[in-house]
């Protein structure tokens, strides 16, 4: 084995090797690591955690980068997506009675996007922060739009 491969296997950012590294990682960190876009929102609609798949998906990169203010829901549904009157205080009851239904959501640019949205991760009832992992439909309605129901 060469230095180069021996030194890239040994680096931190390399995977985790032993499993009872698990535990000690950080929330953030094994959430960033999912190749899927996921979001945290706590009930204020404020967006407490979003991972690098979202930020992809919001067209977020380093020439449009997400801002470093708070980001809110408002910022990211459009202001005639049927979530409710107010989004912030709908979003959790939405997330549990519109889960795997289509959302639109509006990316960086303006553009609209079509999105599934799992149910909540987190379930317990002291919970105060919505998790969801959201699902990309844009591409594949634009081509079928009846392939998102099938």
């Amino acid at each position: 084995m060469s230095d180069a491969v021996g030194d890239r296997r040994n680096s931190s950012s390399a995977g985790i090797s032993d499993p009872a590294q698990f535990p000690a990682l950080p929330v953030s960190v094994v959430l960033d690591r999912i190749p899927l876009p996921v979001l945290a929102v706590e009930p204020g609609g404020t967006v407490v955690f979003a991972n690098e798949a979202f930020d992809q998906l919001m067209g977020f990169d380093e020439q449009t980068p997400r801002s470093d203010d708070a980001l809110h829901l408002q910022d990211i549904f459009p202001a005639n997506e049927p979530l409710g009157v107010n989004i912030a205080e709908t979003f959790l009851t939405t997330v549990a009675t519109r889960a795997d239904s289509l959302w639109r959501m509006t990316d960086a640019k303006g553009d609209i996007l079509q999105v599934r949205a799992s149910k909540s991760i987190l379930r317990r009832a002291e919970d105060s922060v919505v998790l969801v992992v959201l699902e990309d439909f844009t591409d594949q309605l634009w081509n079928d739009p009846k392939s998102a129901f099938r």
